[in-house]
């Protein structure tokens, strides 16, 4: 499976579901703010976008 990380930038990863590209601070900030894991070092992101959680490699 190719890298979700966009080449150069490891902030920025790619949703496999629906292919918008965003933050991972932005992700952890907005989409998972709910979550207490989200100021840890969690693997997984949420797509702000579409919800999907997904692990980051």
């Amino acid at each position: 499976m190719p890298s979700l990380r966009l080449k150069g930038r490891k902030d920025l990863v790619r949703c496999p579901k629906c292919g918008y590209t965003f933050s991972i601070t932005y992700s952890r900030a907005f989409a998972c703010s709910g979550c207490s894991l989200a100021s840890l070092s969690c693997d997984y992101v949420k797509c702000p976008k579409c919800g999907y959680e997904f692990l980051v490699d």
